[in-house]
């Protein structure tokens, strides 16, 4: 149970950091890069549950952290998605979670990513923070994550309920 859950969440992140970070990243959208593996960690806190949430979320954090065009201290990222990871699985009560619900959870939390990155960076003493751009990075990044959400929250869903039936709820 342990391992095909550990698989099923190392591959959804690493392929949803190798998307970003060789696709998205180059797609020169406006505002911010849509951020696929925030709204994959968040699908797969609402399909497992906080604790595999917030695991997912460090691992991918510290995936981004350390991947080379990564412009934040090292750590910060890890905290901040273990954080939304934990959140996100946490917050709405199984019975209430409809599609929408779980969009707006991920376009928060993408948002959110945006902001608490740029805040934590800047508390930690970086320098590549800009701040009158936040404003329009965080909105763009809510959007863009309602959008992937749409797509990515059933798939994981889906997949959840197939390779891991004993944990997903």
């Amino acid at each position: 149970m342990i391992l095909r859950q550990s698989v099923f969440v190392g591959t959804s992140i690493f392929v949803a950091v190798i998307i970003q970070l060789t696709l998205l990243s180059r797609l020169g959208f406006a505002g911010a890069t849509p951020d696929l593996v925030v709204v994959t960690v968040v699908a797969l806190a609402l399909a497992l549950g906080p604790v595999p949430g917030a695991t997912a979320g460090f691992a991918a954090g510290v995936l981004l952290d350390l991947s080379p065009p990564s412009d934040t201290l090292i750590g910060v990222n890890a905290i901040i998605y273990l954080v939304i990871g934990f959140i996100a699985g946490y917050w709405v009560d199984p019975r209430d979670r409809t599609l929408p619900i779980m969009a707006a959870i991920a376009a928060l939390s993408t948002g959110s990513a945006a902001l608490g990155t740029a805040a934590v960076d800047t508390v930690l003493g970086g320098s590549n923070v800009n701040w009158t751009e936040v404003p329009w990075v965080t909105l763009t990044a809510a959007f863009y994550g309602l959008v992937l959400a749409a797509a990515v929250i059933p798939l994981i869903g889906i997949l959840a309920r197939r390779l891991v039936p004993e944990m997903s709820g």
